[in-house]
């Protein structure tokens, strides 16, 4: 039996009194974990190629397998997908893949099996007990859960794929789910502009208190359409009908309609609003569940203001396609404690090279305040893979380390040396925002190769002249120089010129949103500017040796 089926045994307090008892032996829980998983995969072709029989310790471990990333992980999971069950795994076959949802190149499948999914479940659990034990005001309503489909499709060989969030939700208690605001078989939904009017028309019918969803962003989009479609709103709920943008399969649109009835109360209430907005049809929606962490909390402010006063934001947790990483503590951090009973995990240090045999520490072996890169060895035969994420410690619960998400490894542009990383072009956005008193709605940071120069470029949140635009850019410029040496000085000797401003049309972040799926992440730096042609304008700095 292993530390997940041990805890998905449990409930309520005794769950996480089982999980805090493993923190305070996180060293040797760790250990266990993987020599487990070594010993039950000696038989698979990965465990044979690379002596899985002779490995009895961590040191085994790390001298056999060498760290890799996903293109040396990827000829095996096409082995899978292909029809070798054993190529990562021995007798415990893929039950799903997770498909990503990357915003460039071709979307991977990550392996799952049933041990990962009763991991991922008791990590799930441990964060819903949080928010219960914090907010129980939240039962006293509905949940607004935003998903994809947990089943996008099936492979060659007849194993599903689909999204994580979709399996999250299909997997929740049955008493979280009876409170969801709309059916499942609205994640059937093709079509992602119908998916998003038939969640809004459902959760229309519901008194929201609680809403789960990983990227902030979405909400705020979701939220828009509320008066954009007051009308086919109001319409579908006095009829009890479904009316989406395309037609769906008659069986589907059969299904939603199933357990509607007419409400013409309901509609003669929304119809009495002066709009329909999030704060005025779900009043009493107290806790939005999202990413805080990293450069989400961009996003927060604007989701704020179309929610009702007082909402509280609360970190999702740390994960992604290959796992749920950590469970969030409480409230006021982004921080939560490494699922320490699913997976084993490695660590390097932020600036040590990730060579094959690069040294690692474990966790419990790591300190506070300090960054470091993220290694993982699953259940479903991802060993020693690096998720090219950077995380920093804040603390420890017992000898489990509390992490936070700080950016992707490759968020970092470098033209001369100067390594600007994506933290501190947020930070200096929001200090030349405040500085200049603009509303920005989206920003991204790009470095021109050709040209040796870098250019920001803006989506406004409101309309404003031409001086408040060059006090932003001036602004974010000079913050940027307090924040990092390298472009202090290549700005001061005059390498890098004064950046540029570009002006992006009205719906720049909804066609980088739309590139990447729909829980697509917009970065804001980069060395390519995607959808040139929403490009407005362009405002210079007034004096070309500002700040130099």
């Amino acid at each position: 039996m292993t530390f997940s089926t041990e805890l998905a045994s449990l409930q309520g307090p005794a769950l996480q009194q089982g999980f805090a008892a493993l923190c305070e032996r996180a060293d040797s829980v760790q250990e266990t974990l993987l020599l487990d998983l070594v010993r039950r995969n000696a038989d698979s072709r990965f465990g044979r190629e690379h002596g899985f029989a002779r490995i009895a310790s961590i040191d085994d471990f790390r001298r056999q397998v060498p760290l890799r990333d996903w293109n040396e992980i990827e000829p095996y999971v096409t082995a899978l997908v292909e029809g070798e069950p054993d190529a990562l795994t021995q007798g415990q076959p893929v039950s799903r893949f997770v498909m990503t949802s990357g915003t460039t190149g071709k979307p991977k499948l990550i392996p799952a099996n049933e041990a990962t999914q009763t991991a991922n479940g008791v990590t799930m659990a441990l964060r819903l007990l949080g928010v219960l034990r914090d907010h129980p005001e939240v039962l006293q309503g509905d949940i607004l859960a935003l998903a994809n489909a947990p089943v996008a499709g099936q492979t060659a060989q007849g194993i599903p794929y689909g999204s994580a969030s979709g399996m999250t939700m299909t997997r929740a208690p049955a008493e979280l789910q009876r409170r969801f605001a709309y059916p499942p078989a609205v994640l059937e939904i093709k079509d992602p502009v119908s998916r998003v009017y038939a969640m809004l028309r459902f959760a229309l019918e519901r008194d929201l208190t609680l809403a789960i969803g990983n990227n902030p962003l979405n909400f705020t989009q979701l939220f828009d359409q509320l008066p954009i479609l007051a009308e086919a709103f109001i319409a579908d709920i006095a009829s009890g009908t479904v009316s989406t943008p395309t037609p769906l399969p008659a069986d589907l649109h059969r299904r939603l309609e199933a357990g509607l009835q007419p409400n013409p109360e309901r509609a003669a209430e929304l119809r009495a609003l002066d709009a329909l907005t999030a704060r005025s049809v779900w009043p009493n929606l107290r806790l939005i569940v999202c990413w805080k962490t990293g450069l989400m909390g961009r996003f927060l402010a604007d989701l704020a203001e179309r929610c009702p006063p007082g909402t509280v934001f609360r970190e999702y947790g740390y994960g992604a396609s290959e796992g749920l990483l950590t469970i969030p503590m409480s409230d006021a951090t982004s921080a939560g404690v490494l699922a320490i009973h699913s997976l084993f995990f490695e660590f390097l240090p932020e600036e040590t090279p990730q060579t094959p045999d690069a040294p690692t520490l474990l966790a419990h072996e790591l300190e506070v305040g300090q960054r470091y890169q993220l290694i993982l060895t699953s259940a479903a035969g991802l060993y020693r893979y690096c998720l090219g994420d950077l995380i920093e410690v804040t603390g420890f619960q017992g000898r489990a380390p509390l992490v936070m998400f700080l950016r992707k490894v490759g968020d970092v542009l470098n033209l001369l040396g100067e390594k600007l990383d994506a933290r501190q072009v947020a930070m200096a956005m929001e200090a030349a925002q405040s500085a200049a008193g603009a509303a920005i709605r989206h920003f991204q940071w790009v470095a021109d190769e050709s040209s040796l120069s870098y250019e920001l470029c803006v989506e406004p949140a409101a309309t404003a002249d031409e001086a408040v635009w060059r006090r932003l850019v001036e602004s974010f410029d000079r913050e940027l120089r307090t924040l990092s040496y390298g472009y202090d000085l290549r700005r001061g000797n005059g390498t890098f010129k004064p950046p540029r401003l570009r002006l992006m049309r009205a719906g720049w972040l909804e066609a980088l949103s739309q590139r990447g799926g729909y829980q697509a992440k917009p970065k804001i730096v980069g060395y390519q500017l995607a959808e040139p042609d929403l490009t407005e304008g362009f405002v210079s700095p007034t004096d070309p040796t500002t700040g130099a």
